[in-house]
C-alpha cells in the first residue's frame, strides 16, 4: 500500500547534500516515514548559516493538508501548515517528528508508527509562532511611535505666528520695525543659563529667533528646539515686543523679557 504522505523539497538539492536556489522545487512523490525521518535527519545537519536569505524545508502533504519543517539552531520545527508563520512544534531529533500528531497515528511500510505522550521530552509543547513574535514587534513598535507623537506633541510649541492676541500691533513698516527688533535682541537665559534644564534665547538685530535647551554638561543641546526663526516685530501696551511660535518676547524691563508669567535674564552668549 503506498504512503498517505507526499513530500517536496524547498529550495534543497534533489539528494539533500546542500542547500538549493531560490526556485529550486523537488518533488519526491508518495515517501513512508522512515525515509521522511531520513530526509529530516539529513535537513537538519545542513548548514544553513551561510544562507540567512533562503528558507530550505520539507513540505509534507497528507491529502489535502500540508506541514512544513525546517531547521533551526540544531533542532526541527514543524509548522502547522505549509506557511513558515504558522505555529510550530520544536523536537530534537527525526524521530521526534513521530510524537506529532501529524505522524503519530501514521504507517511506515505497514508498520505503525511510534506513538508517544504528547508533551515528552523529545517533542515540545506549540511555541509562540514568527507571526505572534512579529504582531509583538509591531505593537511594541507602534506603541514606540505613539510615545514619540505624544512627546512631539508636549514638546514642541503649537501656536502659530499669525495667533496674534488683540492687545498686540504687527509693526510692518521701517524703520520702526528695525527699532523694534533692536529693543529686544540679545541672548536671554531663564535661571542661571548654565545649569541643566535652564533654557537659552537668542534674538538677532533682524528679530530671528533660536531656542536651546542646556544639557548635563552645561551645553546648549542641538538641535534647538527652535532655530533661526523669523519672529514679527510688534507693540503691546506701547512696549517692544515679538511675536513668535513659542509667545509673545515682551520687552517690558530693562535686560530682561518676559514670555507669558516668565522672565528672561539677558546673558552673555552661551
Amino acid at each position: 500500500m503506498s504512503s498517505p504522505y507526499r513530500v517536496t523539497l524547498l529550495q534543497l538539492k534533489a539528494d539533500l547534500s546542500g542547500v538549493g536556489a531560490v526556485t529550486d522545487k523537488v518533488d519526491l512523490g508518495p515517501q513512508d516515514l522512515e525515509h521522511i525521518y531520513a530526509l529530516a535527519g539529513k535537513l537538519q545537519k545542513l548548514d544553513l548559516a551561510s544562507t540567512p536569505k533562503l528558507e530550505p524545508a520539507l513540505l509534507v502533504y497528507r491529502g489535502e493538508k500540508g506541514w512544513r519543517i525546517v531547521a533551526h539552531r540544531g533542532l526541527l520545527r514543524m509548522h502547522e501548515s505549509t506557511s513558515s508563520i504558522d505555529d510550530y512544534w520544536t523536537v530534537d531529533s527525526p524521530k521526534g517528528l513521530a510524537n506529532l500528531p501529524p505522524f503519530r497515528h501514521g504507517t511506515s511500510s505497514g508498520t505503525s508508527g511510534t506513538p508517544a505522550n504528547w508533551g515528552s521530552a523529545s517533542a515540545s509543547p506549540r511555541r509562540r509562532s514568527a507571526l505572534r513574535s512579529a504582531v509583538e514587534v509591531i505593537g511594541l513598535l507602534a506603541l514606540g511611535v505613539v510615545l514619540i507623537a505624544v512627546g512631539l506633541w508636549y514638546g514642541v510649541p503649537h501656536r502659530r505666528l499669525s495667533d496674534v492676541p488683540a492687545n498686540v500691533v504687527i509693526i510692518t513698516t521701517s524703520p520702526e520695525k528695525e527699532t523694534l527688533f533692536g529693543a529686544v535682541a540679545g541672548t536671554y537665559a531663564t535661571g542661571s543659563g548654565r545649569k541643566p534644564g535652564d533654557a537659552i534665547l537668542e534674538i538677532t538685530a533682524d528679530g530671528r529667533v533660536s531656542l536651546k535647551s542646556i544639557g548635563k554638561d552645561g551645553k546648549p543641546i542641538n538641535p534647538p528646539r527652535i532655530d533661526n526663526e523669523q519672529g514679527k516685530a510688534g507693540r503691546r501696551e506701547q512696549s517692544p515686543c515679538l511675536v513668535t511660535s513659542f509667545g509673545i518676547v515682551a520687552a517690558s524691563e530693562p535686560n530682561a523679557v518676559k514670555v507669558g508669567r516668565f522672565r528672561w535674564q539677558r546673558t552673555l552668549a552661551n
